[in-house]
């Protein structure tokens, strides 16, 4: 599992490469910044807030969970990227390399595990799935206690005990057809084992109750929970502040996530701006995030073929120093100079919880001043 290409016969495991690829990077402070199936969906390295860094550690692991980079490469990738930001990280540089390489490629390589195995042609021929310890050196109990056990592939508690389980987990699943099965001396599969709780309290001094064997946030299930939408994120995009929010965005939208999901590879609703707070008061809104849809983008794609993906990288510009005027309660219309005249367009939902990106397109000085500056109230 330490190189995930060369366990693949020197190919690339491709769903561990996309389950990594279509992560959203994000700042944070704390290693809780993202709780549970949140890591699925976002990447984070805890004290890392600057979006160059970020994405320059990003870079580092994607090489290793594609290139197969060992643990002694990617600690001198991560050494000169710590000397070209000047950051001051916490912990030792053995201890800190090694549980941010660790955790990326065995989550990258179980979530995708899960999406091979749970393709129905292998669930109909191998319907079991059987609990791998990983041989630690400093087992854990419930790890040991659960190692052989045999469970259909849809019983809930995978939700809960799918690997990795904690940190420096390295135990494993593999699939079982009903003959293997019997060869094992199973005529069906174990029972699943009864769960006991734990109380630990975080940081914030909330209580959890985590089940024992698994570090807290880590009981859930990977594989499973890369098939949720960004939308698992939305409350950590709404605690950004502005200014942190608004480099973020920029970053995002010039990534590698916003060219996957421009090329039709990632489904669902991308977040690609934020909203001042003077956007909010004129639409009437909560959030400050702005979403945009994979079906909106697609319909937009085939009506204005012109507008490509570097002009849609242009929004979090647009909405940052465009022209902004207001169409109705629940509307606003951009226009903006840059290499051609552009006129958008967003609005919230009727609960005011959430906000569309609606539009993109080139217009003339003529239309936006009858269609739009002699038309709408002007906000800014």
């Amino acid at each position: 599992m330490a190189k995930l290409a060369s366990a693949y016969g020197g190919k690339s495991f491709d769903e561990a490469v996309s389950f990594f690829r279509d992560k959203i990077s994000m700042p944070s402070e704390h290693w809780d910044d993202l709780w549970k199936g949140q890591h699925a969906k976002g990447f984070m390295v805890a004290g890392a807030t600057k979006a160059d860094l970020v994405a320059d550690l990003r870079n580092a692991v994607d090489k290793a969970i594609a290139k197969g980079t060992t643990l002694a490469e990617f600690r001198k990738d991560f050494s000169s990227i710590v000397e070209k930001h000047g950051w001051a990280y916490k912990g030792g540089k053995n201890w800190r390399t090694r549980i941010i390489y660790k955790t990326n490629l065995r989550t990258a390589y179980h979530a995708g595990r899960y999406k091979q195995m749970k393709d129905p042609d292998v669930t109909a021929l191998r319907p079991y799935w059987q609990y791998r310890h990983g041989r630690s050196v400093n087992p854990r109990e419930q790890h040991l206690g659960w190692d052989g056990m045999v469970l259909p592939h849809d019983d809930p508690i995978w939700d809960i005990i799918y690997p990795p389980n904690g940190w420096g987990c390295s135990c494993s699943v593999r699939t079982l057809s009903k003959r293997e099965l019997n060869r094992m001396g199973k005529t069906e599969p174990d029972k699943a084992p009864e769960l006991e709780y734990r109380e630990w309290t975080d940081r914030d001094g909330k209580t959890h109750q985590v089940p024992k064997g698994i570090d807290p946030g880590w009981d859930y299930n990977v594989g499973k929970a890369q098939e949720r939408s960004y939308k698992i994120l939305a409350d950590k995009f709404e605690t950004l502040p502005q200014d942190i929010a608004k480099t973020w965005h920029k970053e995002c939208m010039a990534g590698p996530v916003f060219q996957r999901f421009f090329d039709g590879k990632i489904k669902g609703e991308l977040p690609v701006a934020v909203l001042s707070e003077s956007e909010k008061q004129a639409l009437g809104t909560n959030t400050q995030t702005v979403w945009l849809s994979r079906t909106t983008l697609a319909e937009h794609k085939i009506k204005h073929p012109d507008i490509g993906i570097d002009d849609y990288r242009l929004i979090p510009e647009l909405l940052e120093s465009g022209e902004v005027y207001q169409q109705g309660d629940n509307r606003l219309v951009y226009l903006m100079k840059k290499n051609r005249l552009y006129r958008a367009a967003l609005k919230r939902t009727k609960d005011g919880r959430e906000n569309y990106y609606l539009t993109l397109f080139e217009t003339t000085e003529e239309k936006a001043q009858k269609e739009v500056r002699e038309k709408y109230r002007r906000v800014r």
